[in-house]
């Protein structure tokens, strides 16, 4: 508004005159407007200037006034409201969401190495995830069965034989050497060893007779001779007192999945119909056993949970179809394993490398669920958010928070790197630092 035409204003109309002109200007009013506004306001001036006014030409200008105010001030709002719902705040610039891989790499997720027994060899994942460190490079184990964490996270075991004799080495989690359990111990050609649940012994087994396990405290005492009256078939595991040891076995009269007290005192049948080597588990808290029916007479693989306290089957967590009969050849169960947290439990269900499936288990009832076709060895993360797995001679890893909502796009970590040998692969293990 011209300045002038400001100043010719009555003194008590100027401010009402100003506000509305400074309301124009930040609202960027065309000219025209501008100037059929300011028209108005000459006008206005004009018929204040005539000799005695009636009481209707008093009360018209104020009014005036008072309607373009609120008009203008309605305009204004309006204009207002609709910059901010076009434009984001300052300072509120969505940030972008980090991808499950870059969160893995960098180490906020799945942290700690992962262990790898592949081709009679052991390797350690590297820190950022994209590759494989050999351990063992001068070859002191010829030949690798299998590699297994102490439960602290501060020793992994290797566990093979060099021209048939067993060994048992200790690396360190940087992959460095601790040393010897086990050197050209005698105890004929070891298939595996699995850790106490307090870190202070281990249990073998060898394929040079299968009726006797062995008890080595892992501050290197001479191992402890235990005869037992029927053949190991799998790997034990120790109970989670650490006075007794579970396995797959069978004598003249029975086979299944056993409990045997290692002072002698007590052997107990828990299952005839667990068949599969590595189909058994207990839970991250020691209350429960997990485990696999063959039930060949309905055609189903039942997945179980038993209460130790108790003994009671408290849980069925599904089960998946297998051929009717006892003279046929089924899927195997393997690598059956919980997660940290003891919500889940993971397996590996097939005949052969080609047709295996990883699959989860959900303890909460909502069933099994299909991870990975073609795939093995699964292994889930200290921190329960990584699943990973092999398959195509890679590992392959997947975010577990996302499969309740669908299928998540798995993650290549790397390649499985070269072993010594071509091994079954079968004997292909993967293990997180706990």
């Amino acid at each position: 508004m011209n300045k002038d035409l400001l100043h010719q204003l009555p003194a008590d109309e100027q401010p009402v005159a100003s506000t509305l002109d400074a309301v124009a200007q930040e609202m960027h009013l065309s000219v025209a407007f501008q100037m059929d506004l300011e028209t108005q306001l000459m006008d206005s001036y004009n018929k204040t200037m005539d000799p005695a006014p009636t009481w209707q030409a008093k009360i018209i200008p104020p009014l005036g006034w008072a309607i373009a105010a609120i008009c203008a001030v309605v305009l204004l709002n309006w204009t207002i409201r609709s910059v901010v719902t076009a434009q984001p705040a300052a300072g509120s610039t969505p940030i972008p969401a980090v991808s499950f891989e870059t969160t893995v790499r960098q180490g906020n997720l799945c942290a700690g190495p992962l262990a790898v027994a592949h081709g009679f060899a052991a390797f350690l994942s590297n820190d950022d995830k994209t590759g494989f460190i050999t351990l063992d490079e001068g070859e002191t184990i010829g030949e690798l069965r299998s590699v297994a964490w102490s439960p602290d996270g501060t020793r992994l075991a290797l566990v093979g034989n060099t021209t048939g004799t067993g060994n048992i080495y200790f690396a360190d989690t940087s992959g460095g050497d601790i040393g010897y359990l086990l050197h050209n111990s005698g105890l004929g050609y070891l298939r595996d060893a699995s850790w106490s649940r307090d870190g202070k012994q281990l249990v073998a087994w060898s394929g040079q007779n299968n009726s006797v396990v062995f008890l080595l405290k892992a501050d290197g005492t001479a191992p402890v001779e235990k005869q037992l009256e029927m053949h190991v078939l799998g790997t034990p595991q120790f109970t989670p007192d650490g006075e007794g040891i579970v396995f797959p076995g069978g004598n003249a009269s029975t086979s299944g999945l056993f409990e045997v007290r290692l002072d002698g005192s007590q052997t107990r049948l828990i299952s005839t119909r667990v068949e599969d080597e590595s189909a058994f588990a207990f839970s991250p808290d020691g209350t429960r056993l997990a485990y696999v029916d063959m039930d060949r007479d309905n055609g189903g693989a039942i997945f179980m949970i038993q209460k130790l306290e108790t003994r009671a089957i408290t849980t069925i967590l599904g089960s998946l179809p297998i051929p009717k009969g006892s003279g046929s050849s089924i899927p195997e169960v393997a690598n059956l394993s919980w997660s940290p947290d003891g919500k889940v439990i993971t397996f590996e269900f097939g005949r052969g490398e080609a047709d295996r499936a990883i699959y989860l288990a959900y303890l909460d009832g909502s069933g099994l669920v299909k991870v990975a076709d073609s795939a093995h060895a699964p292994a889930i993360s200290a921190d329960g958010r990584c699943l990973a797995y092999i398959t195509d001679k890679q590992v392959f890893l997947v975010d577990l928070a996302e499969i309740p909502s669908g299928t998540p796009e798995p993650v290549l970590l790397a390649a499985l790197p070269a072993g010594r040998a071509i091994a079954d692969f079968k004997l292909d293990k993967l293990q997180w630092k706990p």
